[in-house]
């Protein structure tokens, strides 16, 4: 068996610890997938934290088998490197400066250390945007100032660190910073967190598209469910329905 199928295991809700917001559009959303489909597609990445496990990739999944009704949910236990990456966000740059206007949490200058977000217009236009106070509960706050800013029912493009992009007539590109793994776990234990969308772990052999069906996270004892999920992924790697791909893959979400 892979290794990294090792580490798939089922694991109660109530030991996941997220660090982000939800989006409610998004979760909605998913909820009404996963009841229609009527399986957990893939699992929640993790880090183990003491006795519980911090979410470092899947919260809204988190989220919608609670909503579903589930106990269990099904996970990928990961040892991630020291620091995450951030997701850029482009989006409507006029809602942005209106904020920009009025937020008390947050500061902007035309150069930067210590900022929560870059900011890139059409044209060159950068700003680099700090919390007021310093620290990270203070950053992470005026993060989630700032996507509060975002408009209403319009989309957000992600972007990834490393990519290119040319920014529209009217766009602005928000680039977040980073966290170390330490700052996240620390803002979980003060009870704070992020807002949604912006942490991204690289992670090594991810485990996809798995469809364990969710009558097995509702109910039954967590160590015959677990005994129930090898046997399924066993199944499947004798049917020859699982393949480990080296390559970079496109995935269609």
């Amino acid at each position: 068996m892979l290794d990294a199928l090792q580490n798939l295991r089922l694991v109660e809700l109530d030991s996941l610890l997220l660090h982000e917001e939800r989006d409610e559009a998004r979760l909605s959303r998913l909820v009404e997938r996963v009841q229609t489909e009527g399986i957990q597609r893939n699992p929640v990445i993790v880090a183990q934290h003491g006795g519980r496990h911090l979410v470092l990739d899947g919260a809204h999944r988190v989220s919608a088998l609670k909503e579903l009704g589930c106990r269990l949910a099904l996970v990928q236990v990961v040892r991630p490197g020291g620091a995450t990456e951030s997701w850029g966000h482009l989006l409507d740059a006029a809602s942005l400066r209106r904020l920009l206007k009025s937020a008390p949490g947050i500061e902007a200058s035309g150069a930067g250390s210590g900022w929560v977000a870059e900011v890139q217009f059409a044209g060159g236009e950068r700003l680099w945007l700090r919390a007021r106070d310093e620290g990270v509960v203070p950053a992470a706050r005026a993060m989630r100032e700032l996507q509060r800013a975002y408009p209403d029912g319009e989309p957000v493009r992600r972007v990834a660190p490393a990519e290119e992009v040319e920014i529209p007539e009217g766009a602005a590109l928000v680039r977040y910073r980073r966290f170390s793994l330490r700052e996240l776990t620390g803002l979980v234990e003060r009870g704070e967190v992020l807002p949604a969308g912006i942490t991204r772990f690289v992670i090594p052999d991810r485990v996809l598209n798995v469809c364990l069906p969710l009558v097995y996270l509702k109910g039954g004892s967590l160590e015959e469910r677990n005994r129930e999920l090898r046997e399924f992924i066993e199944g499947l790697e004798r049917q020859g329905r699982i393949r480990r791909y080296s390559e970079p893959v496109i995935l269609f979400e």
